[in-house]
């Protein structure tokens, strides 16, 4: 889960909170906080994700890498 914006006055769509939930069939390993760079895109967590379920697209969106610690 994740609001699309972390400013609603200012329209700001950086440093937004996100809850994952699940262990996605073992793939994900649950029970812990990260923070990224405000600067990483939220496609980074879906193509981390992906890559915890091993699909590797080459890009997702505007990804720029994978988020460590995933």
């Amino acid at each position: 889960y994740c609001g699309g914006l972390s400013d609603a006055n200012r329209h700001s769509h950086e440093n937004l909170p996100v809850l994952l939930a699940g262990h996605g069939g073992g793939a994900l390993h649950p029970g812990k906080h990260l923070s990224v760079p405000d600067s990483a895109p939220m496609t980074n967590l879906f193509m981390s994700m992906l890559d915890c379920m091993n699909a590797r697209p080459e890009r997702l969106g505007d990804s720029t890498g994978l988020l460590p610690g995933i």
